[in-house]
């Protein structure tokens, strides 16, 4: 399976590198070769190449394509910002809501 290749831009085919370009992942099974709108063949792991095909403007090299995937913790944190399901989600979950301990003696 790992000679299988298609050779589409912006395919993805078993890998036959050895690590994810971006992240260094080495798990063979994670692993997919992709093939850039310049020609370039890179490996990639499940979660950069999921990034990689949602990502509105794709990369023509392996520089690139690590600068557009890799470290995304400068990138404006969202988390604290919430929704109205994730409150609810939150509040179901939570040990918060018990009320005193339920438990007698």
């Amino acid at each position: 399976m790992a000679n299988m290749k298609r050779v589409d831009h912006g395919a993805f085919v078993w890998s036959s590198g050895s690590s994810c370009c971006v992240c260094g992942e080495s798990d063979a099974r994670a692993l997919v070769d992709v093939v850039l709108m310049g020609g370039a063949q890179v490996t990639l792991c499940g979660s950069h190449e999921l990034m990689h095909r949602r990502s509105p403007s794709q990369a023509r090299s392996r520089p690139q394509l690590r600068e557009m995937l890799s470290e995304r913790r400068g990138r404006r944190d969202r988390r604290s910002e919430g929704d109205e399901l994730g409150a609810m989600l939150t509040a179901a979950f939570s040990g918060d809501r018990r009320v005193a301990d339920r438990r007698l003696g």
